[in-house]
Formats: structure tokens, sequence, C-alpha cells
């Protein structure tokens, strides 16, 4: 199953704080079942933040239904 967070250009997650933040756990993170929810989130925060450029993402959904975040890729 899979679940949908919220994550901006620089690879931060949205947490339940309402902070972006890239040393969240998965407990922390605001995550949805559904897109459309998701995607309203978005908009709120965007309402209050026009320069924010962030998307919905997609993860699986581990135990609990918490979401199994994507690593960051680091340059190498």
């Amino acid at each position: 199953m899979a679940v949908f967070v919220l994550q901006d250009m620089s690879d931060n997650f949205l947490t339940k704080a309402l902070e972006w933040r890239d040393d969240c756990s998965p407990v922390e993170v605001y995550c949805s079942p559904h897109k459309d929810v998701a995607l309203n989130h978005l908009l709120e925060v965007n309402a209050k933040n026009p320069d924010l450029r962030a998307r919905v993402v997609s993860c699986e959904a581990g135990p609990k239904n918490r979401p199994l975040l994507p690593q960051t890729q680091s340059a190498a």
C-alpha cells in the first residue's frame, strides 16, 4: 500500500508540526493514504508560503502504515 508525503526541493519532508526537516523519523512525517488529501494539504501549505516548491511523493507504507522514506542521494 502506498502513502503520500510532502517533500520540498531541498529534499525536506513536512512534519506533523508543519516544519520542513530532513532529519525526521517516519513517525514525525505528515502522511496520508489518499493522494487528494495530501494534495489539498500541499495547497494549504503553499497558500501560506507562495515561494515554496514542494510536491506530493508516493512512498511504500511500512509497519503501522508509516511511510518508508526514500533515501536522499548525496553527490559522490
